[in-house]
């Protein structure tokens, strides 16, 4: 239940917001995705490609939390939010506010979650008092929304659900990918992913393919046991590959384990831009269920996502070239197994993909311009 207050202040923006026609061919769009997860704000990026297809006059943007500007920079025009700004550079602040007042968007659109009611990005959506307000059926939303949109059931995908908020303006789209174009251009990255790939292979003209490992995450219980970490990086080396560990601040144990039991190498420490660019160099990624698996899905590499609890068919990402394996009540060899089945069968498609098989120039990997 919202505090008396919050539902006050939605009933006061609704009446308060000018009576403005919808027009048919919008002109300005505006995307709230605000929160500073780095899955959360990908699993929103899907709504801008249907949006400027059906719309191509229309200037699209995305209001995103400041430190992840990074993540849709390129993909679409973007407006940096800090909340804490409210009491840290009120002024500031304030100046934003207004300016997305100022700015009469014809269309806004909450993509917060569908699940869990944000005070704040409806707050924001009441606010900009455009004539098309649409966002999930939860909370309070329908105060000041005037479309509201049902959730999908709990087993459709996130993106699904995501794209179903573009209905009231006529787009009935699913499976639309995310995007970023973060990790484009880093040589550091790029020399590295050169150098880690020779490692097994120096004697020869060719280097083997990286499979990037991912056997942390935020969220404990979303980590499924460090062991089936331990048996890609064996089965990676078996193949011919190079199993390479990705880790962020304090899973520095579980990378260890795996590269001192599973033959893995260790990634440098890396920033977002720096890690997607690690991805990009790698053939295949295994991760559990985190913000790195949907950024491994983003910049293109085929990603196989490993889920402990029972929301793989939510969260995960099934659609070629990924996969995902349900590990949530199952053994931990059974989950192992088909992790093992669903690798081989990844590295083969991508062999496929390559007359060379799993090799390839080491040469392709690094810029012109690395040092």
């Amino acid at each position: 239940m919202e505090r008396p207050l919050v539902v006050l202040l939605l009933h006061l923006l609704r009446a308060l917001a000018p009576r403005r026609a919808p027009v048919a061919e919008p002109r300005s769009i505006l995307i709230l995705r605000i929160d500073e997860r780095v899955g959360n704000v990908l699993l929103s990026t899907p709504l801008v490609a249907p949006l400027v297809a059906r719309f191509p006059g229309a200037r699209v943007t995305m209001l995103v939390a400041r430190s992840k500007l990074s993540i849709v920079r390129g993909v679409v025009e973007a407006i940096a939010f800090e909340k804490k700004d409210s009491y840290r550079r009120p002024w500031s602040f304030v100046r934003l506010l207004w300016s997305l007042r100022r700015a009469r968007w014809d269309v806004v659109i909450d993509a917060s979650h569908a699940h869990q009611f944000s005070v704040t990005s409806a707050l924001l959506l009441g606010w900009t008092a455009a004539p098309r307000r649409i966002a999930h059926d939860r909370g309070h939303a329908a105060v000041v929304a005037t479309d509201v949109v049902p959730p999908l059931p709990p087993e459709a995908p996130e993106v699904d659900g995501k794209l179903s908020l573009l209905r009231p303006l006529g787009i009935d789209v699913r499976g639309v990918p995310m995007v970023t174009e973060l990790g484009r251009d880093v040589p550091r990255i790029a020399a590295w992913c050169a150098g880690a790939a020779t490692v097994t292979a120096a004697a020869t003209p060719e280097v083997a393919r990286l499979v990037g490992l991912v056997p942390g995450g935020r969220k404990t219980q979303h980590r499924v046991d460090v062991r089936a970490f331990v048996a890609l990086a064996a089965r990676a080396r078996a193949r011919g590959a190079v199993p390479v560990v990705l880790w962020g601040p304090g899973e520095e144990a579980l990378a260890a384990r795996v590269v001192e039991e599973g033959g893995a190498i260790l990634a440098p420490p890396t920033d977002l831009e720096e890690l997607a660019a690690l991805m990009r160099g790698c053939a295949a990624i295994v991760a559990n269920d985190t913000g790195p698996m949907h950024l491994a899905v983003a910049v293109g590499t085929p990603t196989i996502g490993v889920f402990a609890q029972p929301s793989g068919r939510r969260w995960g990402h099934d659609r070629p070239p990924h996969r995902v394996v349900h590990a949530a009540g199952r053994p931990l060899d059974d989950v192992v197994a088909e992790a093992v089945r669903v690798l081989d069968e990844v590295l083969d498609a991508a062999a496929e993909r390559e007359p060379a098989g799993l090799a390839r120039d080491a040469s392709a990997l690094v810029p012109e311009s690395a040092p």
